[in-house]
């Protein structure tokens, strides 16, 4: 590559950087401090002056979490890096992914400028963590049925097992993503798999009691409820269902069946792109070509739903009662058995 072009690919990624930092963080400060040189020299670095090593490439990219990717071979290339962080059958992982979530959370709140939009197979597991008996269901089913974990092998659900601490960083998790404003999309399955999930349970024996089982569905109401309330104010809720801001919750309802978790996030200039897998775990990618694409999907698909949020009072009364009267069921059926 000749010199030209590595000081071009060089003063992309630091304007990359610059875009990616929240506005009270000083880029030289965080390059000095992680490449470990002066700040004369971050700023060398910063200027195309300096050339970066691969070794002090491979130390930015890993500690903002952007890819170079797109930086060396343009939009052509077919490549995307994706990060994610491994999940294992220790329960202090599954802590740790929700506090890189809340970390996350955090940052993306830090700028002026954020959305988050969201395309859900699944209910955005944020809703489930304002409501503790649902957090508590959620993070043992996904610990013992997903990851195998050795603590709720041969268990029962008893809310009990679950640490207060997983309860407190999910109730993070919740209040730090009412502060972002958020669109989004929902299917007419979207619910399906939280009330599958109690189905299986409740068939399998793993619930204790018809109690407990009717227990989580009442939960699952109260989420629903709470949703739909925000949509109604356009507005998202603090865990004490108080108003956070204003007009920054958007809800729609897609015909067509969305297929994965998709998340797009809005940071000042910076897009960031998370896919799921695993059932509740995330792919992340900073590549801009993948991330304009990622818009480009999720607003064509906005554009073919219908919103159910603010004035829609019809249109979310249909969407809602159809998702109640497939809970009534499953409530009907533990009731009678």
């Amino acid at each position: 590559m000749a010199k030209k072009e590595k000081e071009n690919a060089q003063m992309v990624l630091m304007q990359r950087l610059k875009d990616a930092l929240p506005a009270n963080m000083s880029l030289v400060d965080e390059l000095a401090d992680l490449l470990q040189v002066s700040n004369d020299s971050a700023y060398r670095r910063m200027r195309g002056e300096t050339a970066l090593s691969i070794e002090e490439i491979a130390a930015i990219c890993k500690r903002f979490k952007i890819s170079f990717d797109a930086f060396i071979n343009g939009s052509d290339n077919g490549m995307v890096t994706f990060s994610y962080k491994q999940l294992s059958n220790d329960i202090n992982s599954y802590q740790q992914y929700l506090q890189n979530i809340s970390n996350d959370l955090l940052k993306i709140g830090s700028f002026p400028d954020k959305q988050i939009i969201y395309a859900a197979e699944d209910v955005p597991l944020f809703h489930h963590f304002a409501h503790n008996e649902l957090t508590a269901f959620k993070i043992f089913y996904w610990n013992k049925s997903i990851l195998n974990v050795k603590e709720f092998e041969n268990q029962k659900y008893d809310k009990s097992l679950i640490a207060p601490e997983l309860i407190e960083v999910a109730n993070q998790v919740i209040e730090r993503y009412s502060k972002i404003p958020s669109i989004e999309i929902w299917s007419d399955d979207t619910v399906n798999s939280t009330l599958k999930q109690i189905e299986f349970y409740w068939d399998s024996g793993i619930f204790k009691s018809k109690e407990d089982a009717l227990l989580i569905c009442k939960e699952v109401k109260l989420m629903l409820d709470r949703i739909k309330k925000q949509a109604e104010a356009n507005t998202k809720f603090d865990l004490n269902d108080q108003p956070v801001g204003e007009n920054n919750y958007t809800l729609y309802h897609s015909d067509v069946m969305i297929g994965n978790n998709c998340i797009l996030v809005q940071m000042g200039p910076v897009k960031v792109s998370y896919l799921s897998y695993h059932t509740f775990n995330a792919m992340t990618t900073t590549n801009s070509f993948f991330s304009e694409e990622t818009d480009i999907w999720l607003k064509n698909l906005i554009r073919k739903s219908n919103l159910i949020s603010g004035v829609a009072e019809k249109q979310r009364y249909r969407y809602f009662k159809r998702i109640d009267d497939m809970l009534e069921k499953l409530i009907a059926k533990i009731e009678n058995e």
